[in-house]
């Protein structure tokens, strides 16, 4: 799309996105969504159910849609030389087409800034190249701007390291766009949902979240028991302009993320079943879902449109 250019007045640019987004089947307006895993469990064990090996499910899976494994041996690394049975596991994966980030916490910024780039630094020294990005739990969710000092700070961090690590941060909750704006980033992907499937239908994003392009979110579900129930939980993240999900009928008062959801072939299909979208239609779908503003952003990332709309 690059090098287009054209001026669109108000009026024109709504008739277009009212009648294009009518015009859209519904199956063709969700986005492709891959899958976050809590791959908390080691190597071997933690198949869907509980049976079989977990990392090797998430390998064939990633032949079929994007899989991103949070590496997590004990809320952190373990100190020591790199376990050969992770190796062989995060290999097979990422051969496979898989990414793999590793799991830090930061005690809502509240661990030193000096321990967390410490088990970023023991990561990289047991897996090396392996490792494609951080996983940060625990993050915040508020306006402080002490609290997206701490996690600017840490994101740079990263950054300096290597570029191409992706940061996902994760308040689990609805959180500000100061920690995606370039200013004050913490992260590249926020998990903006971390909770129990039956507080999803009523949790909506707020709107500021149609802003940005949906790889910048993801959304976890635990305690979701049914395989019509998981596909509607799908089917709703598709609306919300989330771009990975991972759902669980693990519940939240067991071990929570020891093993892949019993479903979890089901829920490999239901996300690869969804079709990925013309970037003019998410741009469109903008507009009229969100807000005016956020979709004209789009508009000018994909076309370089020029505004004649009075300011909002």
């Amino acid at each position: 799309m690059g090098g287009i250019r054209s001026v669109v007045s108000c009026g024109s640019l709504f008739l277009i996105a009212v009648v294009c987004h009518a015009w859209v089947p519904a199956s063709a307006k969700a986005g492709h969504i891959g899958v976050l895993v809590p791959a908390y469990f080691y190597p071997g064990t933690g198949g869907p159910g509980g049976s079989g090996d977990g990392w090797a499910a998430m390998a064939v899976a990633a032949g079929k849609v994007p899989v991103t494994a949070i590496l997590n041996p004990n809320s952190g690394p373990l100190p020591g030389p790199p376990d050969p049975n992770y190796v062989n596991a995060i290999n097979n994966l990422e051969n496979a087409g898989g990414k793999v980030v590793a799991y830090v916490a930061t005690g809502y910024a509240g661990i030193p800034l000096a321990t967390v780039e410490s088990q970023i630094s023991t990561y990289l020294s047991q897996y090396g190249s392996r490792i494609n990005g951080f996983f940060f739990d625990q993050m915040t969710n508020d306006n402080s701007t002490g609290d997206q000092a701490y996690y600017h700070s840490l994101y740079s961090y990263v950054k300096g390291l290597s570029s191409a690590y992706e940061v996902i941060g994760n308040p689990g909750s609805s959180t500000f766009p100061a920690y995606l704006a370039p200013s004050t980033q913490g992260a590249d992907v926020l998990v903006t949902f971390e909770n129990s499937a039956g507080n999803y239908p009523g949790t909506a994003p707020p709107s500021w979240v149609y802003g940005y392009a949906a790889s910048h979110f993801a959304n976890i579900l635990y305690d979701e028991p049914t395989v019509a129930g998981m596909n509607a939980d799908l089917a709703l993240a598709s609306q919300r302009n989330v771009g990975s999900m991972y759902v669980t009928d693990q519940p939240f008062n067991g071990p929570l993320y020891d093993q892949l959801p019993s479903y979890w072939d089901q829920e490999v299909a239901a996300l690869a079943a969804v079709p990925e979208p013309d970037g003019w239609v998410l741009a469109l779908m903008g507009i009229t879902s969100c807000s005016f503003v956020a979709g004209l952003n789009a508009f000018r990332r994909i076309g370089h449109i020029e505004n004649q709309c009075p300011p909002a």
